[in-house]
Parts: C-alpha cells; structure tokens; sequence
C-alpha cells in the first residue's frame, strides 16, 4: 500500500504489465541465437530465415498505430489482456511450426498481440504514476524495453543447446497466462475516449507502404538494388507512405497522431530513439551469427557473452530514470549515445582475431550507453505530450521503435549480404589452384589457416567466404555508426529539464 501511495500505481500492477511488455519484447532477440539451428532444422537460406525476425517487427510497427485508437476506443486495461491472449496463442502456435513458412505466419500472429501489449502498458504506466515519479516508472518500464533485447539471447542460448529450440516459444505460455490474471486482479481500468471512425485509408496506407518497404530492403541482396523487383516495392512504398501521411494530416480522426511531430521535443526525441534503435537490433541481429558461424562459439556460449551487458542494463535502466527526474533527459542523452556510439566504432574492427572477453566488453560499454540513453530520451518526448494524447503519443513512439528494428535488421542484413558475396566473388577471380599465392594480397595468410596443401580448394573457398563474411560485417557496422552519430547530433537538441518535462508550451504548437 505504501508502495502505491508513494508512486501512484501498486507494485503488483507495474510488475504485471512490465511482465507483458517483457516478453513481447525478448521475442523480438529471443530467436536471433537459434537462427543457425532453424535454418538446418528447416533447410533454409539466410534471407528466408531473416523474415522470422523481420515479420515480427515488421508487424509490430504496422499494428502498434492501431493501438492508440484501440486503447482509447476499449479501454487499456481490456485491450492489454486481449493482446497477452493473442501473443499467447500466436507463441503456441509457433512451437508447433512445420515449416518456416508456417513459423513466419505465425511469428505474425505472435507480432499482433505484441504490437498492442507495448503501446498499452506504456499508457497504463504513465497514465497511473504521479507526475513526479513517472521518470523512476517509465525507467523501470524501460528495463522491459532494453534488458530483454539484451537477455533473450543468453536464455536462448541455453535452450538451443540443450532443449530443443521450439521451447523459446513455448515458455511464454504459461507465464502469459499467469500475466492475464496478475494484470486482471492489479490493474484499474482507464477512462475510455470518444475517438471516431477508425481512419480505414490510414490503416491501409500505412501497413502497405511500410510492407513494400521492408520487403525491397530485406531482398534487395537476394534480388538486386536495381532490379524491376526491387524498384517496384520502392516506388510502391514512396506512394503509399506518402499517402499515409496526407490522410493522417488531413483527418479529424487519424490512426496515427503526426501532428504531434509539431512539438519540438517530441520529435527530436523520437527519431534520436529510431536511429538508437537502427543500430541495437542491427547489431544484435549480426554479432550471433558471427559469433557462432565465423568464430565458432555455441549458443550457450554466444548467449553468455551479452548477459552482463543486459544485466548492466538491467540495473542503469531505474537509475537513468530517477537521474532524468532530477536533471532531465538532454546530459544523459549525450554521454549515453557517445559511449554507444564509442563500442559500435569498436565493433567496426571486429574480426577472427578478437577474443571472447574483449568482444564482451566492447558489449558492455555499448549496453551502458543505451541504458543510460534510451528510456530518459523516450519519457522527455511523451512529457512533451498533452496528457489527453499520451495513448497517442505512446502508440507513436512505439510504432517508430518497432520500425526502427524492423530497418536495422532489414538495411544491417542486407548490406552485410550484398558485401559479403561481392567480396567472396572478388576473391575467387584470383584464385586457383596454381596460383595460391595471390590470396595474400588480401590479407589471407594460407599458413595462419592451416593450408598446407594447394589442391585443397574446397578448406580455401571455406576461409575465403569467412573473410568474405567478415567484410560483409564490417561494412554493415559502419551503417549501424552512421545512424548512432545521427541520434547523438540529435541529443544536442534535446531541451534542458525545465522545457522536457512541461507540456504547456510546447503544446500550444499541436493546435
């Protein structure tokens, strides 16, 4: 009790709804380690593998608009436990998939209930706190959001070798289920709104402009950047997205609020989280495969080296939250995003060579940057908000945030793809098995990898497509640095304390 007289909320409530929001998120990761073991399981190639994390995303960013209109239309206490029964199903279903086609619809599945779960509880959370300690509230919110990226790796790791990797799905049955319950007995249901007509062409426009997106980013290795394929889903996605916004502009009712990019700290805010986001799940979609297909770790051993950074995350998440109510979000914002950005420069220069401690602790300083970063800059744009439209602005900030994972493992994968096979194709023009010697003009020493014998092409196309890979890697961090020096030039721009937590001013600018 005294815990809800001091904070607005009782401990059972918030532990209920971060428990949702907690395994919506860990199955955004929870697959990345498992990902070598599907694609024997299931026979397939590396870009159709990619669609079981890109569909979750995917979905999760076309359907976490609907959830502002949703929360308000039904309220958020009902519209929360329908989305843990959807998520529910969705994750039995998929620890029953035969194939990867059916595991990627029902990875879709899964992806509507948790693209509702993260918008609501948000909403809840913020809505019930007391203004003053929503920074603590929304920090401990925000473990949910950071710790679980962090940590599904290590608990899949630990199932993957030594269950079967169909339990990663599986174990969120019983606790959804359990969730259900603690969130109906804890949890006071918010006032509903007056919303309108659900906006129709917005839905439309919206899933089918960031579907053709997604979909030409994800092929475009497989297919060509400049193919008739490709293009075509570009030139359809400009079209409808460009749609979309017109009618979101223009509507009394829209899905997703856009003018709410008309208050300065909102939108500063919140494309400094996408580009954050860019780089988080790009490279925790690569640094699993690379460490287990180039360097060889297991699963157990890949999951391992990303838990203390998740658990340092884990313990900076509620203390970034108190520091954002003390001083604001702008100083940690900046020192966060540069330490970020500081192990994703170190990450540039990961190679064979590097060692299992120091790959971790480049990890480590890269999760301290993000929990330092992420939560405070996210609860200064929705402070920014006119409290009537915080279910809007979280759907918002959230929809952003799945698309951001969405892209970076889309754009991160594919340019990993494209440079890879450019470089293995480059190499190859100079080998055969009279000329041996020509491998070390790129850097390839034969004796390092043990080739002794230089009729043994099928050891040498072997190592060639690991360095080959390795490039592949190097190019795609580069991207991830590019978007992480855009989210720290954008934290430069986040208002001091006084403006991040008063919604007067700025909101004079939405209407």
């Amino acid at each position: 009790m005294k815990f809800e007289e001091h904070f607005g909320i009782s401990a059972l409530a918030m532990i209920g709804v971060v428990l949702g929001v907690f395994m919506a998120v860990l199955d955004t990761s929870i697959v990345n380690v498992a990902i070598p073991k599907m694609m024997t399981a299931y026979s397939t190639d590396q870009s159709t593998i990619e669609w079981v994390l890109t569909i979750y995303t995917l979905t999760e960013g076309m359907l976490t608009p609907v959830s502002g209109y949703m929360g308000d239309r039904f309220g958020a206490k009902r519209m929360y436990q329908y989305a843990l029964l959807i998520f529910v199903l969705g994750s039995a279903l998929c620890g029953v998939a035969w194939s990867v086609s059916a595991l990627i619809a029902f990875r879709m599945l899964q992806a509507v209930g948790g693209a509702l779960l993260m918008p609501i509880s948000m909403t809840i959370l913020y809505s019930l706190s007391k203004p003053e300690k929503r920074g603590l509230i929304m920090g401990i919110w925000g473990i949910a959001i950071m710790f679980a990226p962090a940590f599904g790796p290590t608990l899949s790791g630990y199932i993957v070798q030594y269950f079967n990797f169909r339990l990663i799905f599986y174990i969120n049955v019983p606790i959804g289920i359990i969730n259900f319950f603690i969130v109906q007995a804890s949890v006071r249901e918010l006032p509903k709104r007056f919303v309108g007509k659900f906006d129709i062409p917005g839905f439309i426009t919206c899933v089918g402009g960031f579907f053709c997106l997604l979909y030409a980013l994800t092929d475009a290795s497989t297919s060509g950047w400049l193919s008739i394929k490709i293009l075509s889903f570009f030139t359809a996605a400009a079209i409808l997205l460009t749609l979309f916004v017109v009618f979101e502009l223009t509507t009394d009712h829209p899905m997703v609020e856009l003018r709410l990019f008309k208050i300065p700290s909102f939108l500063v805010c919140s494309i400094s989280v996408f580009c954050m986001s860019v780089a988080m799940m790009g490279i925790l979609f690569l640094l699993p495969i690379f460490l287990q297909n180039i360097l060889g770790f297991s699963p157990l051993q890949t999951g391992l080296l990303m838990m203390p950074g998740a658990l340092l995350t884990a313990v900076l998440m509620p203390i970034s939250g108190t520091l954002f109510d003390k001083f604001g979000a702008k100083p940690l914002a900046i020192t966060g995003v540069s330490i970020m950005l500081t192990a994703t420069l170190c990450f540039v220069n990961l190679n064979f060579n590097w060692t299992y401690g120091a790959i971790m602790a480049v990890y480590i300083l890269r999760s301290a940057g993000m929990g330092l970063s992420m939560m405070p800059m996210s609860t200064a744009g929705l402070s920014s908000v006119p409290l009537h439209l915080v279910n809007r602005g979280s759907a918002l900030q959230n929809t952003l945030r799945n698309l951001a994972s969405a892209v970076g493992v889309a754009i991160l994968g594919s340019v990993l793809t494209t440079h890879s096979n450019f470089s293995f194709a480059s190499y190859m023009q100079n080998v055969s098995v009279q000329s041996l010697q020509r491998i070390t003009a790129y850097g390839l020493h034969p004796s390092v990898y043990g080739i002794t014998n230089p009729s043994d092409m099928t050891r040498i196309m072997t190592t060639l497509k690991q360095l080959a890979f390795e490039n592949g890697v190097h190019e795609a961090l580069i991207v991830a640095v590019f978007t992480a020096t855009i989210s720290l030039t954008l934290a430069f721009a986040i208002p001091g304390k006084k403006k991040s937590v008063t919604s007067k001013e700025e909101s004079v600018a939405f209407h």
